[in-house]
């Protein structure tokens, strides 16, 4: 039995690539920073399972700087787009073709270079994952995808063949050992689950339900994740097109009232990052990462009128579209439930973001009544979002030092005196600003 001592160089070649992703592409490093390093010399290329970033170290010393970078991108995002969850009982190599034939015009959109053999059809932009499948494996389009992959005939790829990189990397292949039980192996060559050596997506495990004081580094929530990270990139003007649709598509709330709420948000503290502060984490690697300005969440009040007047269906529409929104925004979340009085309260982070109403009350309506355990609990919110039918005219007598923003259910209730409305039609077709 031989062990085999981990390849720094290797290592701190992935390190270097996600500092580069740090500056030209903050999208894609702020999902590659959520993946464990792990080194893999029973794998071809890369892998990963939503948890960790695996590779084979020959490979990763082989590939250029730029290509390297686009190794790294398209791995994550393959857990990015749950693609680690959604194979089911399909084909594992069939299944990774289909997701690189998703991912790579997204990558490749974004401006990044992919390792050579990567796999490239314009018949399948736009599709998803599953339709791609099916038309594999039924045999549509394989000859002339074969043809297509990474040839110079195609105006998006960059490199033509399998070039000398590609030929020096089956070459640089000795003996290794296995990650679990220390006995040398080699890649099997009839294991070819990344056909376009791009890294490839194992099954992996969504993550369990957790509080927020439970969670790891490995419990990653994708969906989150991925809006974060297009949050994050379109502040600062960096986002891909292709990213940029791909996350409306999946997340974007039908309801158009995220570009108010987003308003609102905008005036909290954000999580900046810093350059005259490195994250002294990767310091003594010569490696320079930016840290947080600050560690602590802004914080937002939710208020659930649960007077009698409000409907179970209209609160699960709320619900759902505040959920999709609130995933976007780091926050602490002050949820208080009041018709009279307040009957209800806890605090959620978006972190561990899992809306599930459960009013108590079922009286009448005084508004006074949040306000005033905002202030008697020394809260210090960056908004408040007021759920409620407006069935009230008991406001407080002064106007609140942060914005407010009334979701209103119907049309019959009373305009408030200060804060934003914005109405939620009966027939649940959309809200709309008043």
């Amino acid at each position: 039995m031989i062990l085999m001592i981990e390849d720094k160089k290797a290592k701190n070649r992935l390190l270097k690539a996600r500092a580069d992703m740090v500056l030209h592409h903050p999208f894609f490093a702020s999902l590659a920073m959520r993946l464990r390093l792990k080194e893999d010399r029973t794998c071809r290329t890369a892998w990963t399972d939503g948890k960790i970033f695996g590779y084979n170290p020959d490979y990763i010393n082989i590939l250029p700087r730029e290509k390297l970078v686009g190794l790294s991108a398209h791995t994550v995002m393959h857990p990015a787009c749950n693609h680690h969850l959604r194979r089911k009982d399909k084909d594992p190599e069939t299944w990774n073709k289909a997701c690189d034939y998703v991912i790579n015009p997204i990558l490749l959109d974004a401006g990044l270079m992919l390792p050579d053999g990567f796999l490239w059809d314009d018949a399948y932009v736009g599709k998803t994952a599953e339709q791609v499948y099916i038309r594999l494996v039924e045999g549509q389009g394989d000859e002339d995808s074969n043809e297509e992959e990474n040839n110079d005939s195609d105006p998006s790829a960059q490199t033509s063949g399998q070039d000398e990189e590609q030929e020096e990397e089956d070459q640089y292949s000795p003996a290794t050992d296995d990650s679990e039980n220390g006995v040398e192996k080699n890649p099997d060559p009839d294991d070819n689950t990344d056909p376009g050596g791009t890294g490839e997506v194992r099954d992996g495990s969504a993550p369990k339900n957790k509080t927020f004081s439970e969670q790891n580094n490995e419990d990653t929530d994708w969906d989150q994740a991925l809006i974060q990270a297009a949050s994050n990139a379109r502040s600062m003007g960096a986002l891909p097109k292709g990213v940029d649709i791909l996350v409306k598509e999946r997340f974007s709330p039908t309801l158009p009232w995220s570009s108010l709420l987003s308003r609102f948000i905008q005036q909290s503290a954000r999580h900046d990052y810093t350059w005259t502060r490195p994250n002294r984490r990767y310091i003594h690697q010569d490696l320079y990462f930016p840290s947080l300005v600050s560690d602590q969440l802004p914080q937002l009040v939710l208020a659930v009128d649960t007077s009698g007047s409000i409907q179970p269906a209209e609160l699960e529409r709320f619900q759902s579209e505040l959920q999709a929104i609130l995933s976007m925004n780091p926050s602490l979340i002050h949820l208080i439930y009041a018709d009279m009085a307040v009957t209800g309260y806890e605090m959620i982070s978006t972190e561990d973001l899992n809306l599930s109403f459960a009013p108590k009350g079922g009286g009448g309506t005084d508004f006074t009544v949040v306000f005033d355990f905002i202030e008697h609990q020394g809260i210090h919110p960056f908004c408040l979002i007021f759920f409620t039918d407006m069935e009230c005219r008991r406001f407080p007598a002064f106007t609140p030092a942060y914005p407010v923003l009334w979701i209103r259910s119907g049309h019959d209730g009373v305009t408030p005196p200060f804060g934003d409305i914005i109405d939620m039609l009966p027939d649940g077709a959309s809200y709309r600003p008043s």
